[in-house]
């Protein structure tokens, strides 16, 4: 009999008993859907490779020094390595930048991401315009000569229309006229999230600053660019590493004044997504590990259905025997049923993976940057769908297959419906539906602790005003301000939006809390012994003014903050945090206490004059980080934020301020303009709610799955002790007894599940906590959730009890 005439005969008998068919079907959709649906999202998170040629040869060069802290690459170091590397093919360099853009020289600019590119970018990422050219090998040598730049093909379709004719035009940048030379591909990329707007030669960034004397092209200690190569076939990690390294040394010798202890390391992309946002890795691991417990609960519930079931095939089974099967065609027969079920539970799985994944869709990045996370049901996410679906099989099929092959053949023939698998098979029963509670209870524990978590974190509060702000952005050298033209700006801004009807202060920040953008000060505190092999540590920082604690709401709790005297001529100061000065001056007083900037020897001193309450600066369940503020005075920006504190409603700001700004500049281009509440509700609370609302409905999947599977194994019980229960109630017991002594097992198996469950998810809560910053571990939160699924459980046993306990004697002695 050939494997097609099995699946013949599978699909006659699955439709024979389509009650039984449609119920696994549903259990195994559930799980393989929100299987395929994590999958898609880990995908569009983590895992998706780059769209280019080849993707598995393209590796990340990162900076590293002793402290093995990562970080970029200057340009100069970039050429060294590309031209010294001979186990790549090519090595590229890149810069994410903001433009100014105008379509035409008399549109008002507008702020648009792209990179600024080496040369031979396109070649090394294997990619080839979907219209017009890539830059050539002239346009990456001689600085501001080449104005080409290459559209991205979303920012090309929004703009201009999809327009071939887009290729020769002009368009400017910074105020530079750019000649359109080509369009990137659809999708294209240099990671996961980006859809940038255009490419251009990093040559032309000195006249992009308007800084041609301060060029990175020229300084080995500006490490801004991020650099990808593409490794020569049959080139391994670690040789590419070694040669790298080896270069980094003569680099070391050349140039000790910037390169000491500086040398790279080489990454796969997954290897450096990891890197930059651990999170997201951890995000990644726990949602696919709790949906791969929905999946397993989903197949405890198919394998207990088959067992069941067994029971009604045994003289099918034992006439197969009989004329002459063998046990292990039976058990092929069998298993050809269960991949049936398994494959008609994929089908409808990959209905609901596109629903949830329609969901997941709904999540937005708040940013100015362009931002995308992207879930799809796409060939990667439905060939993962369909190896869950095979796994399924082998878990939930082999087993039950073979136990029924094994049915004991003179008992099945004499009886149609005799159950002789002893007490094997109702304990292999038993123990599926007790891991199905466990697993169910570890899901909604989960659940429950990051919900706890995530809402007292939102109840404490960021540490920053939320309410009555609203703050927009700019960058006066994207239309060629110097530095000077700059900062008389920004004192222009925050004087005249003070004096504004309705404006309580204003103040200036580089840094937006708990936004995608963060600065660094290396440092040297006064006093503190670093471990051996550390020379500094870098600490997260923000340039501020003077008004910026009182406009923002940021106490600070020692010394004071800034004042206007902190200027370029007056000594350096900082404000701390409460972290940092707990860190490294220990039970002494901050103020006064001193650190150098950058180098032990040779960094300037800088002192301390306030302590500010420790707040929220990147993520909201974020432990306490030790955090710096510089006076803006004494750090010059290019690129500054407006705080202004509303008397009322924050919106009703917004469009006098866009106009005091274009008073004092109509070129001047504005972005990331909204109030503080849209902002930190995008940032803290519609994340903690999507990963809340993630985990919880993996939770409830498994319980319905787990209270489906009791259930069962309940109700089959009943149906096995029917003339057991009309003899104890035909000799005087009660309907009430025999109800008791029904719900008593599934008590007893929801006991066992519970305790289980609970030694699994007292082991996973440290490690929830420690990455993602957040989970309630109290008692009271597993106890609530104990309860809870106790209370479903003994539900889901009520109704077969109640059956149970209302058995007519007569009728039960008679049944046979």
């Amino acid at each position: 009999m050939t494997l097609l005439q099995d699946l013949r005969f599978a699909l006659r008998v699955l439709w024979k008993n389509r009650a039984f068919t449609l119920v696994a079907m549903l259990s195994l959709a559930i799980g393989i859907g929100a299987n395929s649906a994590m999958f898609s999202f880990a995908d569009a998170l983590l895992l998706r490779p780059l769209p280019v040629l080849r993707p598995s040869e393209i590796v990340t060069v990162q900076g590293t020094s002793t402290r093995a802290t990562r970080f970029s690459i200057s340009y100069p170091d970039y050429v060294d390595y590309r031209d010294r590397a001979r186990t790549f093919d090519g090595l590229a360099a890149f810069e994410l930048t903001p433009f100014g853009f105008a379509s035409r020289p008399d549109a008002l600019p507008q702020i648009k991401y792209g990179l600024q590119v080496s040369g031979n970018f396109f070649r090394v990422m294997g990619v080839e315009p979907a219209l017009g050219r890539a830059f050539r090998a002239d346009e990456d040598q001689v600085p501001g000569r080449d104005a080409v730049v290459v559209l991205g093909w979303d920012f090309w379709k929004q703009q201009f229309a999809g327009d071939p004719g887009t290729i020769g035009k002009k368009v400017r940048l910074n105020g530079i006229d750019f000649t359109v030379i080509g369009v990137a591909p659809e999708d294209f990329g240099v990671d996961q999230f980006f859809r940038l707007a255009m490419y251009v030669p990093v040559h032309m960034s000195p006249r992009l600053a308007g800084n041609p004397k301060q060029s990175l092209l020229d300084q080995r200690d500006n490490r801004s660019m991020l650099v990808k190569g593409r490794l020569k076939p049959g080139v391994t990690l670690q040789q590419a590493q070694a040669e790298l390294q080896g270069i980094g040394k003569g680099l070391e010798q050349n140039y000790p004044a910037t390169n000491k202890d500086q040398t790279v390391i080489v990454r796969t992309e997954f290897q450096a997504r990891v890197d930059q946002s651990p999170p997201n890795a951890f995000l990644v691991a726990m949602l696919l590990g709790l949906s791969a417990l929905v999946l397993l609960v989903a197949c405890a519930n198919v394998a207990n259905l088959l067992l069941s079931r067994a029971r009604a095939r045994s003289r099918e089974i034992a006439v197969r025997l009989a004329i002459g099967a063998g046990r292990m065609r039976l058990v092929r027969q069998l298993l050809t049923e269960s991949l049936a079920i398994g494959l008609g539970g994929a089908a409808l799985g990959t209905a609901v993976a596109y629903g949830a994944i329609a969901l997941l869709n709904q999540i937005q990045v708040p940013s100015e940057m362009p931002i995308v996370l992207s879930s799809r049901l796409d060939t990667r996410s439905l060939l993962f769908g369909l190896a869950a679906a095979l796994v399924s099989v082998l878990l939930f099929g082999l087993v039950p297959a073979i136990q029924t092959s094994r049915t004991n053949l003179v008992a099945s023939l004499k009886s149609a419906d005799a159950d002789n698998s002893g007490k094997r098979r109702v304990w292999g029963r038993n123990l599926l539906v007790v891991a199905q509670v466990a697993f169910s209870l570890v899901l909604l524990i989960v659940a429950a602790m990051l919900y706890r978590g995530f809402d007292h974190e939102l109840r404490s509060g960021p540490g920053f005003r939320t309410d009555h702000l609203v703050f927009m952005s700019f960058d006066p050298s994207l239309v060629q301000y110097t530095e000077a033209q700059s900062q008389q700006f920004f004192k222009q801004v925050t004087d005249r939006a003070a004096l504004l009807p309705g404006v309580k202060s204003a103040a200036l920040t580089f840094i937006i809390p708990m936004g995608p953008r963060q600065d660094a000060e290396t440092i040297v505190p006064e006093g503190y012994q670093f471990p051996k092999g550390n020379a500094n540590v870098q600490i997260l920082a923000d340039t501020v003014d003077e008004h910026y604690f009182d406009t923002m709401g940021v106490p600070i709790v020692r010394g004071r903050g800034f004042r206007a005297t902190d200027n370029a001529t007056a000594p350096k100061v900082a404000v701390v945090n409460e972290a940092l000065a707990a860190k490294y001056w220990p039970s002494q007083n901050p103020i006064g206490k001193r650190f150098r900037e950058g180098d032990a020897q040779q960094g300037p001193w800088v002192e301390v004059v306030g302590v500010a309450k420790t707040s929220k600066y990147i993520f909201i369940t974020e432990p306490p980080i030790e955090y710096l503020y510089r006076p803006l005075a004494q750090n010059p920006k290019a690129r500054m934020t407006l705080l202004a504190e509303s008397m009322g409603d924050a919106a009703g700001l917004v469009a006098p301020l866009r106009e005091m700004v274009r008073g004092i500049d109509a070129n001047q281009p504005l972005f990331d303009v909204r109030t503080m509440a849209d902002y930190y509700q995008a940032r803290a609370v519609k994340t903690s709610n999507m990963i809340i609302q993630l985990v919880g409905g993996l939770g409830l999947m498994g319980l319905l799955l787990a209270m489906v599977g009791l259930y069962g194994l309940v109700a089959y019980s009943v149906s096995r002790r029917t003339r057991e229960f009309g003899i104890r109630m035909a000799i005087g017991a009660r309907g009430a007894q025999v109800m008791r002594m029904v719900m008593g097992q599934g008590l007893r198996l929801s006991l066992v599940g519970i305790a289980l469950g609970l030694l699994l998810s007292l082991g996973a809560a440290p490690v929830i906590r420690a990455s993602l910053g957040t989970a309630d571990t109290s008692p009271i939160t597993f106890v609530i959730v104990c309860l809870l699924l106790l209370g479903v459980a003994m539900l889901a046993a009520y109704l077969p009890a109640l059956r149970a306990s209302r058995v007519a004697p007569m009728k039960a002695l008679r049944w046979e």
